[in-house]
């Protein structure tokens, strides 16, 4: 099944067919977005599970599911490790959501890392704090309003933070985080935001000019010789920290910058 056919009826049944599809590839992901409708993100209930993108305003969309899916898969490995090689499982993982729109994966995040107590099912994933940023102060209000819909426990127990920052320069007082994810197409690869990556961190980024070629990227942060905002920040940026990959075309709103 292609992924423009895993559109639904209802929430689990769009999840079911991505699932199906194989974009949904694991039962922690999978959970996570069966906890999280989509309906309360979507600027529009009758179309909320189609697998496409939305306009949600402020020159900004919600992305397409099978897009979510793929940033929720590529940033799995990274938040499992951190929580495998910590001592007692008791490291808080950080999650930095870029451009942060609606608020839909931002929430999605949260339902990864929320309070182990309040999962439906047990993960091996620690608990962790969730951090949605965006340029636009409109659609940080439209995700806090949207989250305390169904959502609202993942704001109240502080799981998920919602602020408006520019997302070419991160949220530094946040740092350092096991995953970024970004959900604009930035020019250029923001050397802010691969700063503020934890050691053994993943950012995934689109990175193109506007209506021009882009690409979804992995950005594996592999060493510290450089900063590491929140823990190290006086050796400047070290361009052999990372390793970049290159995963798959798309198509995606630029990444605004203030001025």
């Amino acid at each position: 099944m292609r992924a423009w056919m895993c559109s639904g009826k209802t929430q689990s049944d769009m999840i079911g067919k991505l699932a199906q599809a194989g974009i949904v590839k694991t039962s922690i992901n999978k959970e996570a977005l069966l906890r999280v409708d989509r309906k309360n993100y979507a600027p529009r209930p009758d179309s909320a599970y189609e697998d496409s993108p939305q306009v949600i305003g402020y020159g900004a969309t919600i992305s397409a599911p099978h897009m979510h899916a793929h940033v929720l898969e590529e940033l799995l490995p990274p938040l499992l490790t951190a929580s495998e090689t910590s001592p007692d499982n008791n490291k808080l993982l950080k999650i930095l959501d870029v451009g942060c729109g609606s608020g839909y994966l931002t929430s999605v995040f949260g339902r990864l890392v929320e309070s182990k107590e309040n999962r439906r099912k047990s993960t091996v994933l620690n608990e962790g704090k969730v951090y949605g940023i965006d340029v636009v102060p409109e659609l940080v209000d439209m995700s806090k309003t949207n989250t305390m819909k169904e959502d609202g426990d993942l704001l109240d127990s502080h799981t998920v933070e919602f602020l408006c920052r520019d997302g070419w320069k991160g949220y530094p007082e946040g740092a350092p985080y096991n995953a970024i994810h970004v959900g604009a197409a930035a020019a250029t690869f923001p050397k802010a935001l691969m700063k503020q990556l934890a050691p053994g961190g993943v950012m995934i980024i689109p990175v193109g000019p506007e209506g021009g070629t882009q690409y979804l990227y992995r950005v594996e942060r592999v060493g510290d010789e450089g900063d590491v905002i929140g823990l190290d920040d006086n050796k400047g940026f070290c361009e052999d920290d990372y390793n970049v990959f290159r995963v798959l075309g798309v198509r995606y709103v630029p990444l605004v910058q203030k001025d």
